[in-house]
């Protein structure tokens, strides 16, 4: 199942990811997937990103315009500027307030838009932050991201992003086990993966990384947990993007026309 079909992607649709453990790779599927559809796709993010390597990568102005997105062939990554970031990566770009990105979005510069909402600094799960994560208040469509890699491990910065908030929010310890419901639970708070969401998008976690039966079968009991805890999914994605694995745990996507 192709990851645009599985979230149930109409168009025109902003979206927004948030995580840890393949929110990138997920994104730059949906661009090619929308470029195969014939739709014209932006790729940024409202924080930090290395940029993708495969696709041409334009620094622009969007507070005074789309100058250099204009007239460009997609699909396309840009960003307000380029930074460095030796902690971790060589190069990284710097992208944009939520409200100009809303505004191009609006105005038609792309059919799809694509946007990285927060960091995770390579880890395979997270809670969000205090000031995180960044999402457009008119997204279409939300999708928070884990990592089934993340079961069974200890619940320590090696796998997680901020741990004593995972641990906060799900009432476990940093150093117990991960185990699928931890998982679960965080990708459905309101204090993790549905955390600065708004109202109107519609919401599909995905459990990534689920390149074996046995990682399939954790990542459909994360899901189970997930699903079991609120009624902002409609239904949950198993996926591994290296193994060319996508289908869906739950009800039919939220369409949109």
């Amino acid at each position: 199942m192709r990851l645009s079909d599985a979230l149930g992607l109409g168009d025109r649709e902003l979206v927004a990811f948030v995580g840890a453990g393949g929110k990138k790779t997920a994104m730059r599927r949906l661009a090619f997937e929308g470029d195969e559809r014939g739709r014209d796709v932006g790729y940024t993010t409202t924080t930090r990103m290395p940029p993708p390597p495969d696709l041409p990568l334009v620094v622009a102005d969007l507070e005074a315009r789309p100058r250099g997105l204009a007239g460009r062939e997609t699909p396309v990554a840009f960003a307000r500027e380029r930074v460095r970031d030796p902690e971790r990566v060589a190069r990284k770009v710097r992208g944009f307030d939520p409200a100009p990105l809303q505004s191009a979005f609006d105005r038609g510069a792309f059919d799809w838009l694509v946007v990285k909402a927060d960091g995770a600094r390579m880890r395979e799960f997270k809670a969000p932050g205090s000031g995180e994560p960044v999402v457009p208040d008119g997204a279409t469509r939300v999708v928070p991201v884990a990592s089934v890699a993340a079961v069974g491990e200890p619940l320590t910065g090696a796998a997680v992003h901020r741990p004593e908030r995972v641990a906060s929010t799900t009432g476990t310890a940093v150093g117990d086990a991960i185990t699928p419901e931890t998982v679960g639970r965080v990708l459905a708070s309101r204090d993790g993966g549905l955390k600065g969401v708004p109202s109107s998008a519609v919401v599909t976690p995905i459990v990534n990384k689920a390149d074996t039966p046995e990682r399939q079968e954790t990542a459909r009991a994360v899901l189970d947990h997930a699903l079991a805890r609120t009624d902002r999914f409609a239904r949950g994605l198993v996926a591994s993007f290296e193994a060319d694995v996508c289908f869906a745990v739950g009800g039919e996507p939220n369409r949109r026309s």
